[in-house]
């Protein structure tokens, strides 16, 4: 496949988050957290029924926040979401719209350990006001072409013009030393489910933890 430069950064509209949640499936199914949580082996099923749990935690994200999408063309390669300061926890309806998705087709073991895995994320959230990143993926495909470090960049100087705080987890050692480079800090490890996680801060340009 010829790779054409990436044309557009922009939010994406409600009408594409079903697109957003089919990449963040395929593009997030191998997080270690993940194939903990769903427990299926097959990496197809496990792609399809994170795509399912991710639409509306996306619809979720797009009421509390924005989801920006990186485009090739016309084709979708990479999703960013974010959740806007004191907004970053999910309510009780938006927990109820997540559930069916977690509990239709999956393993019997995968609610409880969905809702240890989110409670776990979210006892550690920052009392602090901060923007919470995440999802965040790239398509197969198209890795290793700095779409990522496109989104990041944009949404780091959106941070520093804002003077916000923001922070983010993460189950793979691989994204810690790429967010590193984006400002990121660790502030806590632990383990979720058995797996290692980070959780990290970042301070604006020009302001202090």
């Amino acid at each position: 496949m010829t790779f054409r430069p990436l044309s557009v950064l922009r939010e994406l509209q409600k009408s594409e988050l079903n697109g957003a949640a089919q990449l963040l499936g395929r593009g997030m199914c191998d997080n270690p957290v993940n194939v903990r949580a769903f427990g299926i082996e097959n990496r197809e099923c496990r792609a399809r029924a994170m795509s399912r749990f991710f639409l509306p935690v996306l619809e979720g994200i797009y009421r509390r926040g924005l989801v920006t999408g990186a485009f090739n063309e016309t084709r979708l390669v990479g999703v960013c979401g974010m959740a806007r300061p004191q907004s970053c926890q999910p309510g009780t309806m938006e927990k109820f719209r997540v559930l069916p998705k977690v509990v239709l087709g999956n393993p019997i073991v995968a609610p409880l350990r969905v809702l240890k895995w989110v409670g776990e994320w979210a006892r550690r959230d920052p009392k602090e006001p901060h923007w919470h990143l995440g999802p965040v993926a790239v398509d197969s495909g198209f890795r290793g072409r700095g779409i990522g470090g496109v989104m990041l960049t944009r949404f780091c100087a959106a941070m520093d013009e804002k003077h916000e705080l923001a922070y983010l987890e993460t189950d793979k050692t691989e994204n810690v030393e790429f967010y590193q480079r984006f400002g990121f800090s660790v502030i806590a490890e632990d383990k979720v489910l058995g797996i290692n996680n980070w959780f990290m801060l970042r301070s604006p340009v020009g302001k202090t933890q």
